[in-house]
């Protein structure tokens, strides 16, 4: 209000369990109205409703200014009635008539004052709720490899800056800050969940099961025991080899002599 040249006009606030609620009227030069109504939408976190209404005072300003014309003539007429009275009777008659001529005559400048001062200005009147605080939050990447990082971010609405916040990983780790970036070492499912708390001790906490899900990632222990286990594998097949070849070889050393035996005598006969 101060800001655009207004004032307050009156204020009260009240605690409705929990939670603050008030109302305060304020004054603001009537052509800074809209400005003065899109600026406290912006204070707001919700406007559940808005009453904008007018009222036309120049017939009764019109009327106030006759009325008052017409009493101050009256009054003139009896201030002559008053310097003609010899008797105290109606000398005190005719200052009864004046004194009550006068109180109007008072009473109709001030209504005339009053509208000329509230047509120059808009009355604002606003009714405050505490908003209650509500908690979300966000992870840059739901699927992760192990190790790979993870950037979280918290949102609050309503409630009272400055807020606190509380993370927790699910995997014992945890955070105190609005951005934490996080990794996960182990695979598996984690339910992550947030509690902020605002400078009133309201707290609101959001909860999210199994919300990141991490995979085994291509690392350089796990290259090693591929390479090792498939080392292994290949050893096992060559040793199956070598024992099957030592447990065939007396046949193909039988076979092998056979052949021979019998290419020798087919070469002699020739």
């Amino acid at each position: 209000a101060e800001n655009l040249g207004g004032y307050v006009v009156s204020s009260k606030r009240w605690k409705e369990e929990e939670r603050l609620a008030g109302i305060i009227t304020i004054r603001v030069p009537a052509e800074d109205f809209g400005d003065a109504m899109e600026a406290l939408r912006k204070l707001a976190v919700d406007v559940t409703h808005e009453d904008t209404s007018s009222k036309d005072v120049t017939e009764e300003y019109v009327d106030l200014s006759a009325k008052l014309k017409n009493l101050e003539a009256t009054e003139e007429q009896y201030l002559r009635l008053m310097e003609k009275a010899e008797e105290v009777e109606d000398m005190l008659a005719v200052q009864r008539e004046i004194s009550k001529t006068r109180g109007e005559i008072e009473q109709t400048k001030g209504r005339m004052q009053y509208l000329e001062q509230t047509s120059a200005t808009s009355l604002i009147r606003v009714q405050l709720n505490q908003a209650e605080i509500d908690v979300s939050f966000t992870a840059s990447k739901k699927r992760v490899k192990e190790g790979e990082k993870v950037e979280f971010e918290g949102r609050v609405h309503g409630g009272f800056p400055p807020y606190s916040y509380e993370w927790d990983f699910g995997d014992g780790e945890t955070s105190t800050s609005a951005y934490p970036i996080h990794s996960y070492k182990s695979v598996g499912s984690y339910t992550v969940s947030l509690k902020v708390t605002d400078d009133k001790d309201n707290t609101d906490t959001r909860t999210r099961d199994d919300y990141i899900a991490v995979h085994a990632g291509w690392n350089a222990g796990n290259i090693a025991s591929s390479a090792w286990n498939g080392l292994v594998t290949f050893g096992h097949v060559l040793a199956n080899i070598f024992i099957w070849v030592g447990i065939l070889s007396p046949i193909w050393i039988v076979v092998g002599g056979g052949v021979f035996y019998w290419w020798r005598r087919r070469k002699r006969r020739a």
